[in-house]
């Protein structure tokens, strides 16, 4: 392992030519500085045989930018984040620009350490998904004059954001189900206090309120065992009718059913608020709302790109239409 990395002063020296004009050769201004085509080849060929990498902050510093934006999400495990992941980071490498992503677990204590880390790494801007009420970010996003855009998690309402109308969403899932509903059991997976969570709680509740249908929501334990014993209390209930908050609730909750024998739509009718391509492939293919991945990827790496270029206009919010899936659970 080398001991010691390889300056510009070691390429000069070991070719007997100044500091300056191997900067000039390596950051390709050896024709602007009339340096010979043999002596620039010269200087490049010994950046290779010693090994030469560039100091990414010392450039950074020589052109006002680092060409890296950071990308902060609350679980890339969920595979709804991993597509937006994957997007926007090839999005932003087809603009030159690399990403920093970082994966919070939705802690909000981690948000905040993992979010000034990114900033002191000088990015050039940052993408959020946050975790914290945007009171707790504030503080964060005024230390730097980077630009910010919010995806399909608000945040400050002056800031761009692109992502869905949660509460409307939400209303509309209730009018989907084929017979009106009786009792409604949401179940709502952990954390709960984030906005979109609570926004489809409120669309949820404004739908059954002007229907009148009985509605509970409840918090999805982790364990298989108690999911059970939560379900079956439901049902006792009078539960008809059953929404899961993102694709992740529902796979426990098929098991659930799978075990108490509970036929679907006949029993209990379903809809995911988050589709997945398995849920077509199910015993009783599952009803979805989909939520538009793609469209929610490309815009926010677009206005990332629009925002480093003019960072002096208002925020804009982008609110894509979602997709229901209706296939047989509902």
């Amino acid at each position: 392992m080398k001991e010691k990395r390889t300056s510009l002063n070691d390429i000069a020296k070991a070719l007997g030519v100044s500091k300056a004009t191997v900067s000039f050769v390596l950051n390709g201004k050896g024709d602007e500085f009339n340096i010979s085509k043999n002596k620039q080849e010269l200087v490049k060929a010994k950046a290779v045989e010693l090994s030469y990498v560039p100091n990414f902050f010392a450039k950074s510093l020589r052109q006002g930018e680092t060409k890296t934006i950071g990308l902060v999400l609350p679980d890339i495990s969920n595979p709804f984040y991993a597509e937006i992941c994957k997007i926007i980071q090839e999005n932003l490498y087809a603009q030159g620009y690399n990403t920093f992503i970082v994966n919070t677990n939705d802690d909000i204590q981690v948000e905040k350490v993992l979010m000034n880390e990114l900033i002191q790494r000088s990015i050039d801007g940052m993408i959020i998904a946050p975790s914290n009420n945007i009171n707790e970010l504030i503080p964060i996003l005024r230390s730097t004059h980077i630009p910010v855009v919010f995806t399909d998690r608000p945040g400050d309402h002056e800031a761009d954001f692109v992502g869905v109308d949660n509460i409307k969403e939400a209303e509309k899932l209730i009018h989907s189900f084929s017979v009106k509903p009786k009792r409604i059991s949401a179940l709502v997976p952990s954390p709960s206090n984030v906005s979109t969570i609570q926004d489809r709680i409120e669309g949820i509740k404004l739908a059954c309120e002007k229907d009148n249908i009985e509605f509970e929501y409840v918090d999805l334990p982790e364990e298989q065992s108690s999911i059970d014993e939560l379900i079956k209390e439901q049902i006792d209930k009078g539960t008809d009718s059953i929404v899961t908050f993102n694709n992740q609730c529902t796979y426990p909750v098929l098991a659930t059913l799978r075990k108490l024998n509970i036929k679907m739509p006949k029993s209990v009718r379903l809809i995911s608020f988050d589709d997945n391509p398995a849920f077509e492939y199910m015993e009783t293919p599952i009803s979805a709302i989909r939520q538009p991945i793609i469209e929610i990827a490309n815009q926010t790496a677009d206005r990332m790109y629009s925002r480093i270029k003019e960072n002096k206009k208002p925020g804009e919010h982008f609110i894509l239409p979602c997709e229901f899936m209706a296939r047989g659970s509902h």
